[in-house]
């Protein structure tokens, strides 16, 4: 078995995939090599901007994030880890993560039901996913921020329909209540272009 099946998830049972990733984005593992490493930068960034107190903040949250990511059987993370060279570096994250049908089962009526409830449709045509999107609120240390999630989910290429993969996006933007949403032509960027990374997606043939 090569590495490159043992980051992608061979080795737990996920079949081996790939997505292609704009300039300045990275793929990691939810594992304590790939928090430290994040945590760096993020840290290097708060000493450029004369912040360094909110480093002690950064590493709780960042690893309650990579705990959540783990009890989510989270696969992969996607992040924009390098500026472009407007200078921008989105708030944007994509984790793909192992969803499984309960009581041995199909993932047909949880597809139902996200339809229903959640209003879900095909990703821009493409049958292979189910899309859906929503809104939250979260506390990030002492703030609260809004965020806009874009979920997608498409079953694994065997038979029974038991297991999907399934990309999460969120966008963390201010929060709404005080009619301010100037935000909002960004947070709109940022869901097309997670429709676009995850329209790239391909599952490697067995």
């Amino acid at each position: 078995m090569s590495l490159r099946d043992e980051l992608l998830g061979t080795a737990s049972g996920v079949p081996s995939f790939s997505i292609v990733l704009p300039n300045g984005w990275e793929e990691f593992a939810p594992d304590a090599v790939a928090e430290q490493h994040l945590l760096g930068l993020a840290g290097d960034r708060l000493r450029t901007a004369h912040r360094p107190d909110l480093y002690a903040q950064l590493r709780a949250i960042t690893g309650r994030a990579f705990a959540g990511l783990r009890a989510s059987k989270a696969e992969r993370i996607y992040l924009q880890t390098t500026e472009w060279e407007s200078g921008l570096l989105l708030p944007l994250s994509i984790t793909a993560a192992v969803r499984t049908a309960p009581d041995g089962g199909t993932l047909d009526p949880i597809v139902t039901d996200l339809i229903r409830t959640k209003g879900a449709t095909a990703l821009r045509g493409d049958q292979r996913f189910v899309r859906w999107e929503s809104d939250s609120t979260m506390s990030m240390g002492s703030a609260l921020v809004g965020q806009h999630t874009v979920s997608y989910l498409t079953p694994f290429p065997e038979p029974g329909r038991r297991r999907a993969l399934q990309f999460t996006a969120v966008a963390v933007h201010p929060p709404t209540g005080d009619g301010d949403e100037s935000w909002r032509p960004l947070v709109d960027g940022m869901a097309e272009l997670t429709d676009a990374i995850v329209s790239t997606f391909e599952w490697h043939p067995v």
